[in-house]
């Protein structure tokens, strides 16, 4: 497993954790905490590939050359 498996494994687990708590609070505040912290996790662990595939496809649109001058 590589590295990059590794962090996603850890946030996947951390994700299911918030919302487990998020499940057993009673207390409001602490049940949209947890959700949002379970949403950021869940964000690393499937839109960092996504992130990453946009980045290289804008770095691919931004090094084609300009159009030459017809001055």
């Amino acid at each position: 497993m590589s590295f990059v498996d590794d962090d996603k494994e850890y946030y996947y687990r951390r994700a299911e954790s918030e919302l487990e708590m998020a499940q057993r609070t009673e207390n409001p505040e602490a049940v949209k905490a947890h959700y949002t912290l379970a949403g950021y996790y869940l964000d690393k662990v499937y839109n960092d590939d996504a992130a990453a595939i946009v980045a290289s496809g804008e770095a691919a649109i931004n090094t084609t050359p300009p159009a030459a001058s017809l001055s």
